[in-house]
């Protein structure tokens, strides 16, 4: 087994094989073109997508793990970029231990990526896997971003867009009864009929969170604006999916909407009625509830829309920021 420092590369075997990365670190990929680019959604994989073709995040008692088949990335890949971040969203990797990951094909560990001194990036480009001259490589890379996702989109083409400007609230009611008061820059739902079915939604989760001793969400509006998209498009094109028709998931919504996470996550129903319907369902299916439970998220965006096969579509996205 070699080990492998910023810069320095090494062929692979095969095409099969995994990274790990024990510790409090989250993992994700980034499948890019021969432009150095993601196409979309789909080439994104992280713990709300974790999925996409040739590669696969799992979690084991020990570590993240992101496996790759090479053979099967989608069509006209040339690299993949593996990405460590703080699981906590908020520490820097200054303040935890280095991030240490271990590549493995046929079950063999082959190297170990040492990256370099840490301080206050809050994501790390660990490694890629590229072609060259028709054979794969590994390249230990170790370039780091203080700001987080927000560079990661500056490199590899993922557009983010300015914030809507947020809609007039009514005042928010204390902080005990409802989550925390939103700081500046961030506004509860509009006020109205609607308004007051997302706000009731957002009162619902917080009130299922503190039955486990969780903190409270506070109202995002960028999120709001990407749930609310989600739920009027999934009415008006007649489907029912995290991805659009066209592959756009919650990562790219969010982001298009001005919001650099460290987090995220989404829920999505159809047909209920009522908000705590809605919640009350969510809170009995595994996936949703854990979302509704996730300790690491700070905010929550809501989005409701009538019409469609189901009459009514319900969207919670879940977001820490960078």
């Amino acid at each position: 087994m070699v080990e492998l420092v910023s810069g320095a590369n090494t062929d692979l075997a095969g095409s099969e094989l995994s990274l790990s990365l024990p510790g409090p670190f989250d993992l994700s990929a980034l499948v890019l073109g021969a432009d150095g680019r993601v196409s979309g959604d789909r080439d994104m994989v992280f713990y709300n997508q974790p999925n996409a073709a040739g590669v696969t995040l799992r979690d084991t008692p020990e570590a993240r793990v992101i496996d790759l088949n090479l053979a099967r990335l989608r069509p006209g890949a040339e690299r993949v970029v593996l990405v460590a971040s703080p699981a906590d969203g908020t520490s820097s990797f200054g303040r935890l231990p280095p991030p240490l990951a271990t590549v493995r094909a046929a079950g063999r560990p082959v190297a170990t990526l040492r990256p370099p001194r840490l301080d206050a990036q809050t994501a790390l480009q660990i490694a890629e896997c590229y072609r060259r001259g028709g054979r794969w490589k590994i390249r230990a890379l170790g370039q780091g971003y203080a700001d987080g996702l927000a560079g990661l989109a500056r490199d590899f083409g993922i557009e983010v867009e300015e914030p809507p400007a947020p809609a007039r609230a009514s005042a928010p009611a204390p902080a005990s009864a409802r989550g925390p008061v939103p700081g500046p820059g961030r506004r509860l739902p509009a006020p109205g009929p609607a308004g007051d079915v997302l706000l009731e939604v957002l009162e619902l989760t917080n009130a299922e969170r503190a039955r486990f001793g969780l903190a409270p969400l506070s109202a995002e509006p960028r999120l709001a604006a990407a749930a609310a998209r989600h739920s009027a498009d999934m009415a008006a094109r007649g489907f029912f999916a995290h991805e659009t028709p066209e592959g756009v998931g919650v990562a790219g919504r969010v982001v298009s909407c001005g919001y650099v996470y460290a987090v995220v996550a989404e829920n999505i129903a159809a047909g209920q009625r009522t908000a705590r319907e809605v919640v009350a369902g969510w809170m009995d299916s595994p996936g949703h509830r854990a979302n509704i439970l996730r300790p690491e998220v700070r905010q929550l965006g809501v989005g409701r829309a009538e019409g469609g096969e189901y009459g009514v579509y319900w969207t919670q996205v879940f977001g820490t920021p960078r």
